[in-house]
């Protein structure tokens, strides 16, 4: 079909021949309205939803439904590890700090031939651990770094055991060494023993620590039946040789201690016994002969032959008593020596010589009137000078501000005469002060306690209530110094930033409410803080905040971001 087109510009017509033979025969083409353009967007909408369900529907059935899934933490037997549902970057990175120190310990333990394979699983691991965090695989990062902890923890136990064993299969060789004496006391125990320590140490070298360990403990308690059968024989023949010395039997006691020395050399008690018996002999005959002086009240001559058994024998208790009784027994004879010191020291104002040469005399006939007399009179006038100079001695100490050795010196003087006005006034002051000077102290290390805790506020009022009791005269310490300029420095607020998401109620301890806040810069004096944090069915957040003065301050988050299980 022809069709005729006329130029605007009033051209000549020409005729357009169309290659389609139907052409003419279609409705002309519709104009784009905006309801046409409306209802085109509505329909190509839905239809986009409809395919996209039929593109979803046909994947999940030859993929799985697991595919449009988010990647879950799958546990070592192949199900998923609620665990580590809401495991994020910060608890994988946390966990690698964690394991790396870790690590680094291990790597510093000494080189190990044994364990050597399994110190190459442990760096393997680490590796593999690092790259997926690095990849940003957190959840499996996580998996396998706490996985990796465990072992390296397993490993550190086996180091530790292995040294162990080691330990006690060196004690062993070095117990068998020491109970050589005692080989033929228990018969067959140490042979077993040394038995017992080779075969626990194929077991060390076959890297079974623990049964090497056990082999050897039971070795040692093997070798202990050694040890108690020595100990036995040693002490049996310990008591034989103190029974023959008792008896002045030489010979008999030198048997015994020898034996005690040849299964235990250098012990003291039979070589002290042994030094004995050398003697024995002629010390039991001076004690005999002392015993019969003595019966026959011949006290001096006694006290002397129990004075020579005493020098031949220092150990010998009969001996020494019997030379303490003889001598005892002397003095009562020298009753006139006694009086006549005593005389002699009163003349020359000797109190403390004269009270005691009378009360010596005294005690030999307590009925000698004129030595009482004297002895009273000695004492009245050694009361007088005591009191004088326990006075003395008193102020001298209060001048130099010695208060304890001063209230000790009033206390001496009123105990020799109670009613001494200057005693009863000084022993007053001198206490007053002391209590000023314990309770400074007593302050004081309160205040050092609460400062130690970062209890700072509380710890300055009690450094103020130790400065109203101290001295005037009392020059501070370096450490009340120290404490002071502490003090001074940390009871001035700090100013610390908080950091939440607005949804998390956050308060500081017993301080402040906080609220719901994204930041927020607060002043708080130096101090340990508890923040928490709280919201709606997640878990709440709790962590330590120390605030210190000279130490910049950092920023604080608190956000509740794990759900809450329960």
């Amino acid at each position: 079909m022809a069709e005729e087109i006329d130029s605007s510009s009033g051209a000549k017509k020409r005729r357009v021949i169309h290659w389609n033979p139907d052409a003419g025969q279609e409705q002309a083409a519709r104009r784009w309205t905006w309801k046409r353009i409306t209802a085109w967007t509505v329909g190509g909408f839905f239809g986009l939803l409809f395919a996209a369900g039929i593109v979803i529907r046909v994947a999940k059935a030859v993929l799985g439904p697991e595919i449009f899934h988010p990647n879950q933490a799958v546990s070592a037997d192949g199900k998923l590890d609620e665990s580590t549902k809401f495991i994020n970057q910060a608890n994988a990175e946390q966990l690698h700090e964690s394991v790396s120190k870790q690590l680094v310990e291990l790597r510093r333990m000494p080189a190990d031939p044994v364990l050597l394979p399994n110190m190459v699983l442990i760096e393997k691991s680490f590796m593999e651990g690092e790259q997926l965090l690095s990849n940003h695989e957190y959840r499996k990062a996580y998996l396998v770094l706490d996985s990796l902890q465990k072992d390296m923890t397993a490993f550190s136990q086996n180091v530790k055991m292995k040294g162990e064993a080691k330990k006690a299969y060196d004690m062993i060789l070095l117990k068998v060494r020491d109970l050589e004496l005692a080989r033929s006391l228990a018969p067959g125990v140490l042979e077993s023993a040394q038995e017992s320590a080779g075969i626990g140490r194929q077991h060390l070298n076959d890297a079974d620590f623990t049964g090497a360990k056990k082999i050897f403990d039971d070795a040692m308690a093997e070798l202990g039946k050694a040890q108690q059968a020595l100990a036995e024989y040693v002490r049996e023949n310990l008591v034989k040789g103190a029974r023959a010395l008792g008896k002045g039997e030489k010979e008999e006691a030198k048997k015994a201690f020898q034996a005690a020395l040849e299964k235990s050399p250098g012990n003291e008690d039979a070589n002290r016994g042994l030094k004995r018996a050398e003697n024995i002999d002629r010390v039991y005959a001076l004690l005999q002969q002392g015993e019969k002086l003595e019966k026959d009240k011949q006290y001096a001559a006694a006290a002397e032959s129990y004075q020579k058994a005493f020098a031949l024998d220092a150990l010998s208790a009969e001996a020494q008593q019997g030379q303490a009784r003889a001598e005892r027994l002397e003095k009562e004879t020298k009753f006139a020596a006694a009086q006549t010191a005593a005389d002699a020291a009163f003349k020359r104002r000797d109190w403390a010589k004269a009270i005691s040469e009378s009360e010596n005399a005294l005690k030999v006939y307590p009925k000698k009137t004129e030595v009482q007399a004297m002895l009273k009179s000695a004492k009245e006038n050694a009361h007088k000078d005591a009191v004088s100079n326990a006075l003395a001695k008193a102020y001298a100490y209060e001048n130099q501000h010695q208060w304890n050795e001063a209230r000790r010196a009033y206390d001496e003087t009123m105990k020799l005469e109670p009613e001494n006005q200057d005693a009863k006034d000084g022993y007053m002051r001198a206490g007053t002060v002391i209590r000023a000077l314990m309770q400074y102290e007593k302050l004081v290390d309160a205040a050092e306690q609460l400062a130690n805790k970062a209890e700072f506020q509380t710890a300055k009022g009690r450094f103020n209530d130790a400065m109203n009791y101290k001295p005037t005269y009392l020059q501070p310490t370096d450490r009340v110094i120290q404490l002071q300029a502490l003090l001074q420095q940390q009871t001035q607020p700090v100013e610390v930033t908080f950091h939440s998401d607005g949804k998390t109620t956050v308060w500081i301890g017993a301080f402040k409410m906080l609220g719901q806040l994204e930041t927020q810069t607060v002043k708080i004096y130096p101090g340990d803080y508890q923040i928490a944090g709280r919201r709606k069915g997640f878990k709440d957040v709790n962590m330590l905040l120390q605030v210190r003065n000279g130490v910049a301050p950092p920023l604080i988050t608190v956000m509740c971001n794990e759900l809450n299980k329960g």
